[in-house]
């Protein structure tokens, strides 16, 4: 694990970014960045802590039309653009303006460049939090399936943006104006920086337009399955996995069926036979162990469910 230095320094490579220490009254990890005074006035305050969640308050006005490249080092950043403009170029795929409150979600592979623009006599106020991908799971309990699995030496870049929500507007002011005693500041900062995060997840996770995407549906599809094979004694009900991926009941059944041609309660049925007779074909274990790894309480409910499904018993079929 490197030092926050360290990772300071990696975020200004290549940048003619001044960069300047906190002042004591600010929390540890505080850094101000100033950038060419020719260019631009203003500043980017940044709160790093290397391991969890970045919070970065951008306030700036262009002098002249400006840019500012930053490099790609595999972060994930919820942008939450307050007011005034910037245009985003994130590669060579994906262009963006940034005018009114707009909640950005971007993800930049390491290596790739984001290049960010200001026109002459442009202003901007907004906040950033970044965060390492494979700490998400860690920080909520799971990994949001709304996002693909961003790899670590690159990949494909990411980006989605909507309308900035009110409660996400509110708790950025907070941040501020924040009046907090300076012996608190690293707590309340670190604290925020997880709260914006959390809004700006929950956000994406009750956006449908965000998560019909295609590759999102199939993501969940291919969790979903794999969540019912490992739990056939026991699967989660469709409406506590629907809750947990942001989706309907009826969502997800549609999706399910649309992919399998099954609902939910025939696809769990459908795999505990097809695993009950692999079970029984490869091995010599009592009917009613084979009953219990496949979620059956008594043999005899076991017994008729198999032979409705294959017209046969499981002891046709150990001897086949």
């Amino acid at each position: 694990m490197i030092s926050t230095e360290e990772f300071v320094s990696r975020l200004n490579q290549g940048r003619s970014w001044q960069v300047q220490r906190a002042q004591e009254s600010e929390p540890a990890g505080a850094y101000r960045f100033l950038p060419p005074p020719q260019s631009a006035s203003g500043h980017v305050d940044g709160f790093f802590d290397y391991q969890n969640p970045c919070l970065t308050i951008r306030k700036l006005e262009a002098k002249d039309e400006f840019y500012d490249d930053e490099p790609g080092l595999g972060r994930l950043a919820f942008v939450l653009h307050l007011s005034g403009s910037r245009r985003i170029e994130l590669g060579d795929a994906h262009q963006h303006e940034l005018t009114g409150p707009t909640l950005a979600v971007l993800y930049q592979p390491k290596g790739m460049h984001k290049r960010s623009i200001w026109r002459r006599g442009a202003h901007e106020l907004s906040l950033s939090v970044g965060i390492w991908p494979e700490k998400l799971a860690s920080l909520f309990g799971f990994y949001p399936l709304c996002f693909p699995r961003f790899s670590v030496d690159g990949g494909q870049a990411f980006w989605y943006s909507r309308p900035l929500p009110y409660a996400i507007m509110s708790a950025a002011e907070q941040l501020l104006n924040r009046g907090i005693h300076p012996l608190l500041s690293k707590g309340y900062v670190s604290i925020k920086a997880q709260e914006l995060l959390c809004l700006g997840l929950s956000t994406l996770l009750s956006d449908s337009d965000f998560l019909s995407r295609p590759d999102v549906t199939l993501n969940r599809i291919e969790h979903v399955k794999t969540i019912i094979d490992t739990n056939l004694r026991n699967p989660p009900s469709a409406s506590e996995l629907a809750s947990s991926l942001g989706v309907s009941i009826q969502g997800l059944t549609d999706e399910l069926r649309k992919e399998t041609g099954l609902n939910y309660a025939n696809y769990i049925a459908d795999r505990r036979m097809k695993k009950a007779m692999l079970l029984l074909e490869s091995g010599d274990a009592p009917l009613k162990q084979v009953a219990y790894e496949v979620g059956y309480g008594h043999t005899s409910n076991f017994c008729t469910a198999f032979k409705r499904r294959f017209g046969a018993t499981p002891k046709d079929a150990r001897v086949r």
